[in-house]
């Protein structure tokens, strides 16, 4: 399989007009854009998150849980094309964009892992059974509520790719959102 190429930006998000092998972008810490989907139900009063097993062949994070989906950007495509791609290829949902809530841009710099993010929230009330794990990234997927997950991560960081710190603002911004809406 062919090595995705994404495109470069600039330290304030700006496309520089070129790209670049994925494994060079991470290897020479190349800033570049991803997106981050929280996919979320309410149930009884509270709101639970869509988390999954991020798969073992996984170059970072393998074996651990997550709290969104999503990836790199693809060389070429805009934030909705890379939503509506990671969306399918790692649990089988054909979205429409206008369905989302939008984020915030995220600025990570992590030296050898430099990227903006861009975050998206998906209401589903769907059926786990439904989704279809097309590309291998996710093991198992399952409902837990915020408070959970928070008390998880707490206790267990080793388990989860992401920060208790970063998820609580993750979901701050989301209540305040659907608090709007409902």
């Amino acid at each position: 399989m062919a090595e995705e190429f994404l495109d470069i930006i600039d330290e304030n998000n700006n496309l520089t007009g070129e790209s670049a092998p994925r494994s060079q972008i991470h290897a020479e810490g190349i800033w570049h854009r991803t997106v981050h989907i929280f996919v979320f139900r309410k149930k009884d009063e509270q709101v639970e998150f869509l988390i999954h097993l991020r798969s073992h062949h996984k170059d970072q994070n393998p074996n651990k849980w997550a709290t969104s989906f999503g990836g790199h950007i693809k060389a070429g495509s805009d934030v909705e094309e890379g939503v509506k791609s990671e969306l399918q290829e790692e649990i089988g949902l054909d979205v429409d964009f206008k369905k989302l809530i939008g984020g915030y841009w995220r600025k990570r710099d992590k030296i050898t892992n430099r990227e903006f993010t861009k975050t998206y929230y998906l209401g589903y009330d769907g059926r786990l059974e439904d989704l279809i794990f097309n590309d291998g990234e996710v093991q198992e997927v399952g409902w837990m509520s915020f408070r959970d997950i928070k008390d998880s991560m707490r206790k267990n960081p080793e388990r989860w790719a992401g920060k208790g710190t970063s998820f609580e603002k993750i979901y701050d911004y989301l209540f305040k959102k659907i608090n709007k809406i409902l």
